[in-house]
Formats: structure tokens, C-alpha cells, sequence
């Protein structure tokens, strides 16, 4: 088992080399079922780098222990929730410009694939240059994303750059709607898990970083008076 467990690795890895390099073989196996099954490997290194980005910015943070890992979890399950969010939406404006359903496989290949940058996220937890690093992963992620839904629907490049953009945009907007409920949720989990008055703010939900949960005592929610320290919120 741990032979095969190891060339999985290797394999994802070169993936990944080949996917950030342009290789032409990808785009011509897009609709593969092995080639899908590959992009899931690339797809769980890069969650596995974002977590250890994570951990190194809770870290240096101080967030240790349980509060660590419930920021992380929290921080975790709500990138995957905006990135199947994202895919659904970019496929959903995809579908409407181009009247093309493509195979499911082909769509989660595609998506799957766009992550490959990630797996320097890892690195994102160094200061000062932990967040320029993030914005260029994202800015690298969107140009594959590009350039496989090109290949994907044999699109020219103005009008693939249209729909990866029109997604892109639109995914701005629901973030952002989507920040003040999810930041509450959040809260009250933090909250009912630690037993500490901490808020999540909503650009911890939009940034899809680590939770360093700001406490209530000190950043009140407005309109309401900030909870004693140690009170339960």
C-alpha cells in the first residue's frame, strides 16, 4: 500500500509541473477519467499546503492548541465551500455563453487542475510577503483556469478570458454577500466550541485565510456593548 500511497505523490507532483508549465498532452486529456483522478491528487496537495499555511500564521500568531484547530477546520471548510462555489458559478456563466454541456468529469478536471499554484501556499505564511505571495497564487490559479476552459470548450482566448472573468466577478459579489452570515455562523461556533466571546470578521470569510479571531471585548459588534472578558457570548 505505502508503494502505491508514494507514486500517487510523485505522480500528483509532476502534474502539477506539467499543468504550471503548459504542457500540451493536458489539455488534450481533460476528459479523461485518469487524468481526473490525478487532479484530485494535485487538488488534496494544495489543500494540504494551504493548511500548513494556516497553521504557520496561527502559529506566529500564538493560536495554539484547541483554538487552533477549530480556526483552521472553520478556515478550511469554508475555502472548499467558495471553491465549489466558484467552479459552480464559472461553469454556470460557461453554460450560458457557450450552450455547450461538457461531461462532469471534464469540469472537475478543470477546476481541480486550476488549484495546482497552491501548492506554494505553504509558504504564505512568512511575514511581510506571506500576503503578496496569496495574490499571485490566486492571479496564477485564475490564468490556468483560463487557459484550461479555453482548451476545455476550444474557445478562442478573449472569450475564455470573458467567462473566467465573469466568474471571477461574480464570486466577489457573493463573497461578500455571503461574508456577514457566514462570519456570524462562524462566531457562535467559535464561541459555543471555546467558550471565549470571539467574533469573525468578515474579511477572515473574504481573504479564505486563517481564523485569528479578534476578541469581542475588543472589536464589539456595533450596536452592541462589548461582553465582559471571559463572559460567554
Amino acid at each position: 500500500m505505502v508503494p502505491d500511497i508514494w507514486g500517487a505523490l510523485v505522480a500528483s507532483w509532476q502534474l502539477v509541473g506539467d499543468v504550471l508549465w503548459r504542457e500540451a498532452d493536458i489539455t488534450d486529456r481533460l476528459g479523461s477519467i485518469d487524468l481526473f483522478w490525478s487532479s484530485v491528487g494535485v487538488a488534496a496537495l494544495a489543500l494540504l499546503s494551504i493548511g500548513l499555511g494556516q497553521s504557520g500564521v496561527l502559529f506566529l500568531n500564538r493560536v495554539r492548541g484547541l483554538r487552533a484547530v477549530i480556526s483552521g477546520s472553520l478556515a478550511l471548510a469554508l475555502l472548499i465551500g467558495f471553491r465549489l462555489l466558484d467552479a459552480v458559478v464559472t461553469w454556470g456563466v460557461a453554460l450560458a455563453v457557450t450552450r455547450r454541456p461538457l461531461p462532469l468529469v471534464t469540469i472537475l478536471t478543470v477546476f481541480l487542475l486550476s488549484l495546482a499554484p497552491h501548492v506554494f501556499n505553504a509558504l504564505t505564511f512568512v511575514p511581510f510577503v506571506g500576503l503578496g505571495l496569496a495574490r499571485v497564487l490566486e492571479l496564477w490559479s485564475f490564468l490556468v483556469l483560463f487557459v484550461l476552459l479555453a482548451a476545455a470548450y476550444t474557445l478562442p482566448g478573449w472569450l475564455a478570458l470573458l467567462i473566467t472573468g465573469s466568474g471571477w466577478l461574480l464570486m466577489q459579489v457573493l463573497a461578500r454577500v455571503l461574508a456577514a452570515p457566514l462570519g456570524w455562523v462562524s462566531s457562535r461556533l467559535w464561541t459555543l466550541a471555546t467558550g471565549e466571546p470571539m467574533i469573525v470578521t468578515g474579511a477572515n470569510i473574504l481573504t479564505s485565510g486563517p481564523f485569528v479571531p479578534v476578541s469581542a471585548s475588543e472589536h464589539p459588534l456595533p450596536g452592541a456593548s462589548a461582553p465582559a472578558t471571559g463572559e460567554r457570548a
